[in-house]
């Protein structure tokens, strides 16, 4: 009776092996992530937001301002998480982070095997551990195998509902602030984590965790400036969410994507019709309403790319995890070796295939680059092709990396539809002015090539780059489809010659 009791309350603890005893799971779930991330080691690209953040990183380790010398729609943890990594390999190469990011996975994994043990023994804290690291592959890879935002934000995230369950106020609140620092929608933890906290000690904890979130948050802003942190992370980003733009593309976009994750990871959902037949118990309560918040997470902004999916992978494993203990034991084999099959297989995909297409050829303009371009010099890319800053190791001439922010074509939306582009308040005004402050020796233009969706927004989209252009430079050549215009002698006189009233206009 005892021990039924305690088997069904996630609050109450259930007794286990000795710490000792666990290292066998401590060293296969290391040695299985490394395993399914080897691509990490051989593909120099998996994403653009790689290097994206990698640039971020160089910008930071040159001395300049996160959101001042190069911005993003983020929270500032994983731009310095990069910056710390690439200062103390002393490389920029993206291996480094990703062994940062397998040993996040690794982490994650255990706190989930922690929990999972707690609540229905060891069978189902092995159960957990491995369906996560295997489900964190089950992706397209650049998805699965890039250090993106997500992979380092699910430790924190699943560290909070855990302490949360144990009755740690504060340290459930501190963790939902360093999930939310890696990126906005780790706050949608405070879902479960308020309602664990309520159950144990009702007001008073879920003030407590509140403040231990909120503490923190406030001194990064002080850190980075509240009124850049506020614009960059929360209030400016009104433009990237476009609802107005929620069209069949979409419906069709969020179809797809989610038959792609649920076909990809069918391991770690079987179960869950069960699970949720047994939720009368109200012994997971807590777990449902963390995947609630992990769901809302992937849906805000309405975009649907692969990796914002990894949030539903923690309180799924869970799930999985409770379901499968109270099957046959052979089931539960049947299920991790299956998971493990296809996570073999994701992990092969890694090392040759772009399921979405080729990566863009960025390796011939930034060897181009790398060898005219000075450290005083700096590099403008007219499109999203972050590769090139990071490749040629060139200091970007503004604070925006990608053209979302001053055009508004954040993807996820039909190619070419311009009425959904939605650009950044103030962006263009701030691109000119950063110009006009650090005219760049090389301009390079995307649209011929047809990155990302470039040629539907052509320089002379932009007026008073166009003049810009026009005014302070010739074109050199073209290189893989990208043009290459280098700055006149007179540049930097044509840039102040060029009216602050006709930069407002556009």
């Amino acid at each position: 009776m005892t021990q039924d009791l305690a088997l069904s309350d996630p609050i109450a603890p259930t007794p286990g092996p000795r710490s000792a005893h666990r290292w066998p799971l401590v060293v296969t779930v290391l040695l299985l992530t490394v395993t399914l991330r080897l691509p990490a080691f051989f593909v120099d690209v998996f994403n653009s937001d790689e290097t994206f953040l990698a640039t971020q990183a160089q910008v930071i380790r040159d001395g300049g301002s996160l959101y001042e010398n190069a911005t993003d729609r983020k929270p500032p943890l994983v731009p310095y998480l990069y910056a710390a990594t690439f200062a103390v390999v002393g490389s920029t190469a993206l291996w480094s982070i990703r062994i940062v990011a397998m040993l996040a996975v690794v982490l994650t994994a255990l706190l989930l095997a922690a929990e999972a043990r707690r609540r229905w023994g060891e069978r189902a804290g092995w159960a957990a551990a491995l369906l996560f690291v295997c489900a964190s592959v089950a992706f397209a890879p650049q998805d699965g195998q890039a250090a993106n935002f997500e992979v380092f934000m699910i430790p924190a995230m699943t560290a909070a509902v855990i302490l949360a369950a144990r009755d740690r106020p504060h340290g459930a609140g501190f963790s939902v602030a360093l999930a939310t620092l890696a990126k906005q929608t780790g706050a949608a933890t405070l879902l479960p984590v308020a309602y664990l906290l309520w159950r144990h000690r009702g007001r008073r904890g879920v003030q407590q965790g509140l403040v231990a979130c909120a503490i923190p948050l406030a001194i990064v802003a002080v850190m980075v400036g509240p009124g850049d942190l506020l614009f960059w992370a929360v209030a400016g980003n009104g433009s990237y969410f476009g609802l107005g733009s929620a069209t069949g593309y979409v419906a069709g976009l969020f179809a797809v994507m989610t038959f792609a994750f649920v076909a990809c990871n069918l391991p770690i959902l079987w179960t869950i019709p069960s699970a949720w037949r047994h939720r009368e118990q109200g012994t997971d309560t807590d777990l449902w309403l963390w995947l609630l918040s992990a769901a809302l997470s992937v849906a805000v902004g309405l975009r649907f790319f692969g990796h914002y999916y990894l949030q539903l992978l923690p309180p799924l494993c869970l799930l999985s995890a409770g379901a499968l203990v109270r099957m046959r034991p052979a089931l539960l084999k049947v299920t991790v070796a299956v998971a493990a099959a296809a996570a073999v297989g994701f992990s092969l995909v890694g090392f040759a295939l772009r399921p979405w297409g080729d990566e863009p050829k960025y390796q011939g303009v930034s060897a181009y680059l790398k060898s005219r371009v000075r450290p005083q010099d700096s590099v403008f890319v007219w499109g999203h092709l972050p590769e090139v800053y990071w490749a040629s190791g060139a200091r970007p001439a503004t604070r925006f990396l990608s053209s979302g922010f001053y055009l508004g074509d954040w993807g996820g939306r039909p190619p070419g539809n311009r009425t959904a582009d939605v650009p950044t308040p103030g962006a263009r005004l701030m691109l000119m002015s950063d110009l006009r402050v650090r005219p760049p020796l090389f301009i390079l233009d995307t649209t011929p090539a047809s990155i990302r969706g470039s040629q539907f927004h052509p320089m002379s989209s932009m007026a008073p780059f166009d003049k810009f252009v026009q005014h302070g430079y010739r074109y050199v050549r073209t290189i893989d489809g990208i043009a290459v215009y280098e700055r006149r002698v007179s540049a930097r006189v044509a840039a102040s010659a060029i009216p602050l009233s006709v930069v407002r206009a556009g």
